[in-house]
């Protein structure tokens, strides 16, 4: 056995400790500088609408609604890896919302159970079969939520991440399938709706909807308007939801990115110009929307489960800064647009 000095046990200490220093430090760059990646490049963009809807969208959103902002407006067109790194596929726990709305989804794509005396309505299915299988059904079970109950499946749009588990759902719990005609469409191309799904089974063709029609079960009622920009057949929603007890509307807009094409994002800044007058109208309070990374939901479903709110349901907003979020938005999708060049007005 070794002995250790008494002079040594300083040395010693100083090695251990700079082990621990070294360990603690980031990893070395692998390449150099030139080979980082960079942000998005828009050649053709007209400058100064860009520094002009920005500067609306900033003054807008004021400080209450500024990382909405960053994250439209800035982030997600310009850096896709810092996008990819904050919505990554990810276990998030299950959350009660509100007394009737449940978050049941994961850290890349909500999904959401409306529970009403007469079934369930979800919101999107997640990504693939697997994920509802695993995740989305074994959610709803720890919150006490019966998946057998499930009445309808309430498809945002044509996206794979909101409709892969669909097919699974209507199979396994005999629920029907809501979708916008148009996004049928998509669900059922040879592509199913682009980006890496093509191999993706499409549930069974069912309910299509249209503006204006509703999703009904006993005395709940959710409406439903088509707003093309993100997809050509977006759907979004107007329903209630209960704050112990007490009554406000929510509102979730199927999909508010719309910059893939000038088109796509002038179709957007038509529907969320249209959905502000609708929600307007409805006295929509409450923000609810398909993917968490977009209002930090599953920040706000922490504060509800650890009852850190200070009494108040961070999804409420309110219909004035509900309104100030769709305009922020709105600008967003200006910016887009004057990034491809051209102007909005």
């Amino acid at each position: 056995m070794e002995r250790t000095t008494r002079r040594s046990i300083p040395l010693l200490a100083m090695l251990c400790a700079g082990t621990a220093a070294m360990a603690q430090m980031p990893p070395p760059h692998p390449a150099a500088p030139s080979a980082y990646p960079a942000q998005a490049a828009y050649p053709k963009e007209n400058r100064e609408a860009v520094g002009r809807y920005l500067a609306e969208g900033r003054k807008l959103a004021g400080v209450d609604l500024e990382a909405d902002f960053n994250w439209r407006c800035l982030i997600s067109p310009l850096d896709k890896n810092i996008v990819f790194g904050v919505q990554h596929d990810g276990l998030v726990p299950a959350t009660r919302v509100f007394d009737n709305l449940y978050a049941i989804g994961q850290n890349a794509v909500s999904a959401w159970a409306i529970d009403t005396p007469q079934g369930i309505i979800v919101i999107d299915a997640l990504n693939n079969p697997d994920e509802a299988r695993d995740i989305l059904v074994p959610n709803m079970q720890k919150l006490g939520l019966d998946p057998k109950r499930i009445k309808y499946v309430v498809i945002t749009h044509g996206h794979g991440d909101h409709w892969g588990g669909a097919k699974f759902l209507q199979d396994t719990y005999g629920a029907r399938v809501v979708a916008s005609a148009t996004d049928w469409g998509m669900m059922e191309s040879p592509s199913r709706g682009g980006g890496p799904f093509a191999s993706l089974v499409p549930p069974k063709h069912d309910i299509e909807v249209k503006d204006g029609d509703s999703v009904t079960l006993g005395d709940f009622t959710m409406k439903t308007y088509i707003t093309p920009g993100h997809t050509p057949g977006t759907l979004s929603l107007v329903f209630p939801v209960f704050d112990k007890g007490v009554r406000h509307n929510a509102g979730l807009m199927g999909g508010t990115g719309g910059g893939s094409s000038p088109e796509a994002a002038r179709q957007q800044i038509a529907s969320l110009a249209r959905w502000q007058g609708i929600t307007k109208a409805a006295s929509v309070d409450v923000l609810v929307t398909n993917h968490p990374v977009h209002m930090a939901a599953t920040e706000k479903e922490a504060l509800i489960r650890y009852g850190a709110t200070g009494g108040n349901n961070p999804f409420i907003y309110g219909v004035d800064k509900y309104q100030r979020y769709m305009g922020v938005m709105s600008a967003c999708s200006r910016v887009q647009l004057a990034r491809m060049g051209e102007n909005a007005e």
